[in-house]
């Protein structure tokens, strides 16, 4: 079966610097390359004889600011990079050659949503100057929002970048937290779709992909999940929402680490996802339930899973391996291979 991975952050060591986040002696910090990448995912082939198709690229929140176009540096700095991984033409140490430039199979770049349309289209003039014969790769865009305050989301200049970005074919990947953020987020998320796609035909609504939602531990019988369950069935009502099945370690009590050569016995990987479907089975079927099986797409959030996923060599084939084993109990083969790589073809129009 054909995987494609719809959320995926790779950076290369010499830009460390320019990550908003990521200080000196972050668990993150340092080169995180499509061969890192391609050495976490190794085990889908050999060990479970599926394929990696490929994977969208999602950017990772560096250094900006919306005000100016001097805040634009380091994000269309990025799109450099990522142009570079596609045309397969690596600087040294980078970490791809040219026999990787097919993975790539669209871009979620970083931009001003918070300006308004009028600068979103001088962004997206800025953005086409840069990535010159990759553009059509350009899919959506991305303002982190979970670590923002309330109005965000629902600001007129917001919500006027996000009918732009409909009418002009670019999906919007909505990051929210309401672990740490709360249930609010979903409620003003609910508001900014309907104000985005308000009196629009179907063909001009945004695409919304949602990423990073969870309970804080997918019990049912709490108070948090029933909140939780009442405004992703909200946000399910609108048309074109999308949601991601993305890591969720980093979220979760940390794994124990790989063994001292980076690898996990099979064994061990078998009896995590035992462990495991007691707290993702109530969550994941209940996502399936709410959107259905058209509707949600399969994303590791590699290398941020990595973060309390047993380490960064195995933390991909754990997450794989948990949702694998949810989906085989629950989907027939056609929903299966929905979720694993065409829903997030289709969503974010992947054509390569």
């Amino acid at each position: 079966m054909d995987i494609v991975d719809s959320h995926v952050h790779l950076y290369p060591g010499a830009e460390v610097g320019s990550l908003a986040w990521c200080t000196e002696g972050h668990p993150l910090h340092g080169q995180h390359s499509v061969e890192d990448y391609l050495e976490a995912t190794k085990d889908l082939k050999t060990v479970y004889s599926h394929k990696l198709r490929g994977f969208i690229f999602v950017e990772t929140d560096r250094k900006s600011h919306t005000e100016t176009e001097t805040g634009w540096k380091e994000p269309l700095r990025e799109l450099e990079w990522i142009r570079r991984v596609v045309d397969g033409k690596p600087r040294s140490g980078e970490g791809h050659t040219s026999q990787h430039a097919q993975l790539c199979l669209g871009v979620v770049l970083w931009a001003p949503l918070p300006s308004g349309p009028d600068v979103m289209q001088r962004y997206l003039d800025r953005v086409q100057e840069r990535a010159g014969s990759m553009f059509s790769l350009v899919k959506g865009f991305r303002y982190l929002v979970q670590d923002k305050p309330h109005g965000t989301m629902s600001d007129g200049n917001f919500i006027g970048s996000l009918r732009w970005m409909g009418q002009s074919g670019f999906a919007f990947d909505l990051g929210v937290d309401t672990r740490s953020g709360g249930i609010w987020q979903l409620e003003e998320a609910a508001v900014m779709i309907e104000k985005a796609h308000d009196g629009l035909p179907d063909y001009q609504k945004v695409k919304i992909v949602i990423s990073k939602n969870r309970d804080h531990d997918g019990n049912p019988a709490r108070e948090p999940f029933a909140a939780w369950k009442t405004q992703l069935t909200r946000l399910a009502s609108f048309s074109n929402v999308y949601m991601k099945v993305s890591g969720a370690f980093s979220e979760m009590d940390p794994l124990p680490p790989e063994d001292e050569q980076g690898k996990w016995r099979s064994e061990v990987r078998d009896g995590l996802v035992e462990r495991t479907r007691s707290w993702s089975g109530d969550w994941l079927r209940e996502v399936f339930s709410i959107f259905g099986p058209e509707r949600i797409l399969w994303g590791s959030d590699w290398p941020v899973l990595n973060l309390g996923g047993g380490g960064s060599r195995a933390s991909w084939m754990n997450w794989w391996a948990v949702v694998d084993g949810f989906v085989k109990d629950n989907l027939n083969k056609e929903d299966q291979a929905r979720f694993w790589s065409d829903n997030a073809l289709g969503a974010y129009g992947c054509t390569r």
